[in-house]
């Protein structure tokens, strides 16, 4: 088994070798020595607030010339169905629609502000980053556990994704370039949407079919002894886990986990990149070296391109 401490970026794609990824992979700008101490430091745990402290001094916040925000649009009825959509400010020919899933343990989290209700540059650092990369970015809120059981939040991604499609020539997006990225619990609910399409048949407008995906430190097998708060009941877990329908999927996926991730976030990601591997599924796999739980997407749109790099390479050669 290889050593789960160090970097591993392999592409894995049907009848093609993705040389030119891996070399790129490597060229990339890593976490800087004073950042990575500090990262050692909080180690194998989920920790926003501390990690948060190290990456918030170094992340631009809106304003940020030649890019609009709009926040808080409504894509549901429900009180946390709302989104940000950040484009150019220029007119330029439609991009591909980045769509962040954020985390939060699926009993909270927020696409814009810390859980004081303070406004945070986290997540709005990865919408910054894809408008600064050709793309627009949309980022939404959904409804937590217990209040939401699944499939709920499948459907609220079903109808975000629909109305990014339907408003997409409002803001600059290409409809048929989507790309879905989920991080933490934000991953588990993106691997769900992808895995049970039958799950949101009965949303109007709803489709599986993204350009490409990106899974960052999620859970795919659910399969415990004891419930779930979002997926519910023991005896259901097997059924609502989605490595089976990713792996049935066709939408290509990028699976990453950190180095300090908790151990079985490591071992979720290990697992679903064996069996997307037994099948031939085309996919890339990674363990982002000297990050953690948090860092991996609180990195993002900074100069530590550790994550972010492989990721647009990847965007890039989906979502052309």
């Amino acid at each position: 088994m290889r050593d789960p401490c160090k970097t591993i970026l392999r592409a894995r794609a049907i009848g093609v070798l993705l040389g030119a990824t891996l070399t790129a992979g490597a060229g990339m700008a890593q976490v800087p020595p004073d950042v990575a101490a500090r990262i050692a430091a909080i180690g194998r745990v989920v920790d926003p607030p501390a990690t948060a402290r190290i990456y918030a001094p170094i992340q631009k916040t809106m304003p940020v010339p030649g890019v609009k925000a709009t926040r808080d649009i409504a894509y549901g009825s429900g009180p946390r169905q709302t989104l940000d959509v950040f484009t150019t400010q220029a007119k330029a020919a439609p991009k591909p629609i980045l769509i962040v899933v954020h985390g939060g343990g699926f009993v909270g989290g927020d696409k814009s502000r810390s859980p004081d209700g303070a406004a945070s540059p986290f997540y709005d650092n990865m919408m910054l980053w894809a408008v600064g990369h050709g793309m627009v970015g949309v980022n939404i809120n959904y409804e937590w556990a217990p209040k939401a059981g699944y499939p709920e939040v499948q459907h609220q991604i079903a109808q975000a994704m629909a109305w990014a499609r339907q408003n997409a020539a409002s803001f600059g997006g290409d409809p048929e370039r989507v790309i879905l990225w989920g991080h933490s619990a934000g991953a588990a609910h993106v691997g769900s949407f992808l895995a049970h399409p039958e799950a949101y048949a009965d949303v109007a407008g709803a489709r599986d079919d993204v350009s490409a995906a990106i899974l960052t430190s999620g859970a795919y097998d659910m399969a415990a002894p004891k419930d779930h708060v979002y997926y519910g009941p023991s005896a259901r877990l097997e059924d609502r886990s989605s490595t089976a329908g990713l792996v049935r999927s066709r939408v290509p996926l990028f699976v990453i986990c950190a180095e300090l991730d908790p151990e079985p976030m490591v071992v979720q990601a290990r697992a679903l990149d064996g069996a997307l591997t037994r099948a031939g599924r085309t996919h890339r796999f990674m363990v982002a070296a000297k990050h953690g739980h948090m860092s991996e997407s609180y990195a993002v749109n900074t100069a530590d391109e550790s994550v972010s790099g492989p990721v647009l390479s990847f965007i890039r050669t989906y979502a052309k």
